[in-house]
């Protein structure tokens, strides 16, 4: 039976691939999230950890849990909306643990085990927003595009042990992740923040459901020789397509645009 590790399994995306992968009878699902004991809708069959990626304590006792899993999906993460001036130092670091440095912690904590078995799977779920800036998203998109480019590079360390690593972007995906909305009352940036995250919140209620993403994740598990990214979502492919052949001047205005700006 094959062994698969979820992070961020009590909503959204992560849910929905923890209940895809749950109902086939070849996958064994460990799925982790903050606070296990305050989920009240579980998944049957899917044994739950606690894992707060901003918490070292936890990511280290999660590790010694996952000593023969075959598949890793790092799908947990969170959002921010506000302006480089609004955003403290804080949040912005709290980005990052969570989005970035506490996802490298896992893997690195999981790798080993996965080289000594020469073959596994880690599959990295981004966003977006790692290769499309956003306004008043400077935090959130940073933190992602370094997560693609950590991706990318440890495809290319761990191929030579059987070891393969997929960068997925979703776009446009209806999740129940709501963005922390960081604005100074009465300041400069605060009907632009409102702005933004009305628009966000109108493109999620048309967006489209985690279910895509979790069908895509099923494939890939089930692919031979699975590309290095895929993209997923919404008109994610198009402007993947689009941005090939415009200047970056152009597709600037064009999500510009698209947020009301």
């Amino acid at each position: 039976m094959i062994k698969i590790f979820i992070t961020g399994i009590s909503k959204g995306i992560g849910r929905s691939i923890a209940e895809n992968l749950v109902s086939q009878s070849n996958y064994k699902v460990i799925g982790s999230c903050r606070n296990p004991e305050l989920v009240t809708n579980k998944i049957e069959g899917i044994e739950y950890l606690a894992l707060d990626l901003s918490n070292p304590l936890t990511i280290q006792t999660c590790i010694e849990r996952l000593r023969d899993i075959d598949i890793m999906i790092n799908n947990a993460g969170q959002s921010q909306i506000g302006s480089v001036e609004d955003i403290s130092m804080n949040k912005i670091r709290e980005m990052y643990e969570v989005n970035l440095f506490g996802n490298i912690e896992l893997i690195k904590g999981v790798v080993p085990r996965l080289r000594e078995r020469g073959k596994g799977l880690i599959i990295n779920i981004g966003s977006m927003t790692g290769s499309f800036a956003l306004p008043l998203y400077s935090s959130y998109c940073a933190s992602k595009a370094a997560f693609q480019m950590f991706s990318m590079c440890l495809r290319q360390e761990l191929g030579q042990f059987g070891i393969t690593v997929v960068h997925i972007e979703p776009n446009d995906i209806k999740t129940t992740i709501t963005p922390e909305l960081l604005y100074k009352e009465g300041g400069v940036y605060e009907n632009l923040a409102k702005t933004v995250r009305e628009k966000v919140r109108v493109n999620m209620d048309k967006a489209e459901n985690p279910e895509i993403v979790a069908k895509l994740v099923v494939k890939i598990i089930e692919l031979k020789n699975p590309k290095p990214k895929y993209t997923v979502g919404g008109n994610g492919n198009f402007l993947v397509f689009v941005k090939r052949f415009v200047s970056y001047r152009f597709m600037e205005k064009m999500i510009m645009k698209m947020y009301g700006l």
